[in-house]
């Protein structure tokens, strides 16, 4: 205590009592003499926070590398599980890495290069695994473009687990969407609307028209179908229509075959009726 006293120019004592004696006016002067310190220079927290958000933002860019820098569509090729995308001779050419994936896999691959495009890869009848069922742009902006599916290696079996299902893109496709066909899992409707006695359907050359259901169904079993039925009203003019309020009746094995759909695996549908109307 007494080593800070001696060190102070002017003591407690000197100032008692006066507002501007000499030992008042003595530290005055003593105080002015001294050089100012300055202030640091304070921003306003506002651009604090910025100035700190760019300085992360530079730092994670150094760490993970030019890619995070990339506007979306600026890459000529990306890979995630359900694709691998890349520009190839002027076309996008998309290979399919797994055709149970999300949907939104697919978008987010083709996004990353800069294509609005909307996969639904659905489970298809064995014939019509890895075509297209349907194209186009919904009505939106742009058009659909060039697209085309095969497989690699060329006309291989989309089934067989060495053959990739492939789509090809035109660089001026825009808001498409494409529906193309998966194989099925076991007990999964197919989406396509397949008839069984068309090339490569389960009843494939047998005529089902103007048959009674005993005969259809004892031919399905004999190919080991199952039988599913679908009632039909019949109509005046020959075709039919399908009341879906009406399914709950039982078919007898007198009624009448109108025609017979793949349903999934295994499965034949028969659309029946109880009338027999000889179609022209």
């Amino acid at each position: 205590m007494n080593e800070l006293r001696q060190l102070a120019r002017v003591s407690d004592e000197d100032l008692a009592g006066q507002a501007s004696g000499a030992g008042a006016r003595a530290l005055l002067a003593s105080i002015i003499s001294e050089e100012p310190v300055k202030e640091p220079r304070r921003l306003p927290w506002k651009r604090l926070a910025a100035a700190g958000v760019l300085t992360a933002a530079l730092a994670a860019a150094v760490v993970l590398g030019p890619s995070i820098l990339n506007t979306p569509g600026s890459a000529t090729s990306y890979a995630n599980a359900a694709m691998d995308i890349k520009l190839e001779n002027g076309m996008w050419v998309a290979r399919i890495k797994d055709p149970f994936a999300d949907p939104a896999k697919y978008e987010e691959a083709f996004r990353a290069v800069g294509l609005e495009v909307k996969l639904q890869l659905q489970p298809a009848t064995p014939d019509a695994v890895g075509e297209i069922f349907q194209i186009g742009n919904g009505g939106g902006p742009g058009r659909p473009g060039s697209i085309a599916i095969d497989s690699e290696p060329r006309h291989c079996k989309i089934t067989a687990p060495d053959c990739t299902m492939v789509l090809t893109l035109s660089p001026d496709t825009s808001g498409a969407w494409v529906k193309a066909g998966r194989p099925a899992k076991a007990n999964e409707p197919y989406a396509n609307g397949n008839q069984a006695t068309e090339d490569g359907g389960s009843l494939t050359g047998y005529k089902v028209e103007d048959k009674q259901v005993s005969e259809v169904a004892a031919e399905a079993e004999r190919r080991g179908l199952k039988v599913v039925y679908q009632i039909v009203e019949p109509s005046p003019d020959g075709g039919h229509a399908m009341n879906p309020n009406a399914q709950s009746a039982a078919v007898g094995q007198d009624w009448w075959v109108w025609d017979a759909e793949d349903a999934q695996l295994g499965v034949v549908r028969l659309l029946v009726s109880k009338e027999h109307v000889i179609r022209k």
